[in-house]
């Protein structure tokens, strides 16, 4: 029998299951996407919350294994608006496209970062660091981009243009929406872009590049606002 203690965690997805019972998707740090039986747990006068680190321990046999104790380890955290469905949004992209039971801890510092601050930024930065665990997220899952380099090889050019090619990277040219000096910034965890424009162009880019892994069924935090 399988036996863990006290394991970081988000709470991603619920729902019912077999009368008192709720099935529970959570992001884990030490072993990613996990999905656990909370028997009773709809009868319970203490709710489990989303964006909320919590400690978790479970056990069992097979893959449905069962929530035994749980507690709240991060501070108190209302998201309402935008706000709440952007973090919709980044948790049904957890849900929709890591596979369970493989540890990916960089996605786990990245999402834990993005959740821990997104009531202190502005609309600008709030808009970057989403992009910035998008990208995360894409980079674990192996389809990353290359923001050093461009497909042919070259160094980028803070003062070139360049084009998107799906699925291989950037090319130069004169006319491109891209500028060198977007891309540079990207590959600098340490440097953020806050032009308007630049992050209407690196949503759409994304959009794209997260098209091609959602498929054609659409994401159901966009019923819940316009997401552009």
């Amino acid at each position: 029998m399988t036996r863990v203690e006290n394991s970081p965690a988000f709470l991603i997805h619920r729902r019912m299951y077999q009368g008192s019972s709720l099935l529970l998707d959570f992001f884990t740090k030490d072993y990613g996407k996990l999905r656990l039986i909370a028997r009773g747990a709809r009868s319970s006068k203490t709710s489990l919350q989303m964006f909320q680190c919590l400690s978790i321990s479970f056990k069992g046999k097979g893959d449905l294994k069962s929530l035994s104790q749980w507690e709240i380890s991060d501070e108190p955290r209302r998201l309402m608006g935008n706000d709440l469905v952007m973090a919709i949004y980044v948790n049904e992209l957890i849900q929709r496209l890591l596979p369970e039971g493989e540890e990916h801890s960089e996605i786990f510092k990245s999402y834990w970062s993005y959740i821990k601050n997104i009531n202190t930024l502005d609309s600008v930065a709030k808009e970057y660091s989403l992009r910035v665990f998008e990208n995360q997220l894409l980079q674990d899952l192996g389809y990353g981009l290359d923001f050093d380099d461009d497909i042919n090889g070259n160094i980028i050019n803070n003062n070139l243009q360049y084009d998107y090619i799906e699925d291989q990277g950037f090319t130069v040219n004169d006319e491109g929406v891209i500028s060198g000096s977007m891309l540079l910034h990207l590959s600098n965890s340490n440097e953020s872009i806050t032009n308007p424009n630049e992050l209407s162009i690196l949503k759409k880019m994304n959009r794209k590049r997260l098209k091609s892994l959602l498929g054609d069924k659409p994401l159901k935090s966009k019923e819940l606002f316009f997401v552009d």
